[in-house]
């Protein structure tokens, strides 16, 4: 009887302790806007109306969400949910039984991808920022990053991700997709999302980063020429000229007279200052929320993937800024 009293308390005081993992998941419970993405969602969800009753379409859509937070597989993410008492209480989950498998995690992923609903999802966290007024749309910073891509061909079908490209970067190659973002150059938040292979060159992608309301553009020097190009925006919405303010290559300052070199660099210092705002944004992607390596096949995939996690990027940073609250 003694013992069974002293594993009860030692069960509720390691319920009260707090974690790391614990707040972080306090801090997503806080921030994401429940019951908006619910009512987009629902439309498109099992009615139930043959067979057995759907899962709960909160407490899947919380499952979904821990899966993108650790980058875990659906096995994986249904194990954790299960085992770990931070995830059971984030989720909602009392019994195994209220879990559902790999398999139903899988259909429900690719229900919202067939409905397009992560792409949704993300934009309604833009129309939420900017009712905030975290998004100004005064400026955007244009970047990219390399999502690495499996380049084995020891797989089922004997060969690599036939959507995913290799490009060389530097003196190395990679293979795998881009991940293009349009940034605030004020808040740092990402408005726009864009994904593509990896041979893809930055700067053809500027047109599709841009709102068309802001008056500059920043971006490093693979975008240099961006503004020459025939579908490039010259005009915001207001009929005003948008300036490209896009970091010269070094070998470019260097043919500088002494005269106008100070000048030149303190110029590219202060665009280098407000483009780094677009750092913070792929740190909570790539760092916080681990997402380096692809772990389906398919730009399709990829599209859904990067959006969810940026949207849940912004959210994170806009909170870490204003104590976003849902």
């Amino acid at each position: 009887m003694d013992k069974q009293m002293s594993l009860s308390g030692l069960s509720d005081e390691l319920s009260q302790v707090r974690t790391k993992k614990k707040e972080f998941l306090s801090q997503i419970e806080r921030i994401v806007p429940w019951g908006e993405w619910i009512k987009l969602i629902r439309p498109h969800y099992y009615k139930g109306e043959r067979g057995n009753k759907p899962y709960d379409l909160e407490r899947m859509l919380r499952i979904y969400l821990v899966q993108n937070l650790y980058d875990l597989s659906d096995m994986a993410t249904v194990a954790e949910v299960i085992d770990s008492r931070a995830f059971s209480e984030f989720c909602g989950v009392e019994s195994s039984n209220q879990v559902p498998d790999g398999d139903t995690l899988g259909r429900f992923r690719n229900l919202l991808l067939r409905s397009g609903l992560q792409e949704k999802l993300f934009a309604q966290v833009v129309c939420l920022l900017q009712e905030k007024g975290l998004l100004l749309k005064k400026g955007t910073i244009v970047d990219s990053t390399l999502i690495a891509a499996p380049s084995s061909t020891k797989n089922r079908e004997k060969k690599r991700d036939p959507e995913a490209h290799p490009v060389k970067k530097g003196n190395s190659w990679h293979f795998g997709y881009k991940a293009h973002i349009g940034v605030d150059k004020d808040s740092g938040l990402a408005h726009t999302v864009k994904v593509t292979s990896a041979n893809i060159h930055d700067v053809t992608m500027v047109p599709e980063l841009l709102t068309g309301e802001e008056a500059s553009v920043y971006g490093d020097s693979g975008y240099l020429g961006a503004e020459k190009r025939e579908d490039a925006i010259l005009f915001n919405s207001k009929g005003k000229r948008v300036r490209y303010k896009i970091n010269r290559r070094p070998s470019q300052i260097k043919h500088a007279d002494n005269r106008s070199l100070a000048q030149i660099k303190r110029r590219e210092r202060e665009k280098s200052s407000v483009r780094a705002k677009v750092e913070h944004v792929f740190a909570v992607v790539k760092g916080q929320l681990r997402y380096r390596k692809t772990r389906y096949r398919g730009l399709r995939k990829q599209i859904a993937k990067l959006n969810i996690l940026f949207a849940l990027a912004n959210l994170i940073l806009a909170d870490r800024r204003s104590c976003l609250t849902a």
